[in-house]
């Protein structure tokens, strides 16, 4: 019985989706550090948010688009986020660094080999269907493997 139970539990743990055995919360948008360890972690996409206080794209964006629940959850499911300012400190040297030159971007990253390759890029605001179906397009593309 204790054998048999202890299988089940197993095969449990294997079939919930990546992360949650780990605790790890996907509705969450981390800082660039911690989205990037957990991407690399639980195998997901990063998504890297650049934005700024002020810009007009970013709020729209944020108001219409990635607050839709559709949006929400295709990010929950399939990425990691970290949301950076690119005028922090962290966030001038990283947009840098991932050639983010205006917000919003929306960089997408994979690990693998020892290191992030780009997987995709978006620059500025879009209407919320077309985002969805760019990231749909991501999320099925090469990198963190499908999660559709």
């Amino acid at each position: 019985m204790y054998r048999r139970n202890l299988s089940i539990l197993v095969v449990l743990i294997w079939l919930l989706p990546r992360g949650v055995a780990e605790g790890v919360d996907y509705t969450r948008w981390y800082p660039y550090s911690e989205a990037s360890r957990l991407a690399e972690q639980g195998r997901r996409t990063l998504m890297v948010y650049f934005w700024r206080d002020g810009c007009a794209y970013c709020e729209q964006m944020n108001t219409f688009v990635l607050s839709e629940p559709a949006v929400s959850r295709l990010l929950e499911r399939c990425f990691v986020v970290a949301s950076v300012d690119s005028q922090s400190s962290e966030g001038v040297s990283l947009a840098r660094r991932l050639r983010a030159l205006g917000t919003p971007t929306f960089v997408f990253l994979a690990y693998g080999q020892g290191g992030w390759k780009e997987t995709g890029r978006l620059f500025g605001s879009r209407p919320r269907a077309q985002f969805l179906q760019e990231l749909k397009q991501v999320s099925t593309g090469t990198g963190g493997g499908s999660c559709e």
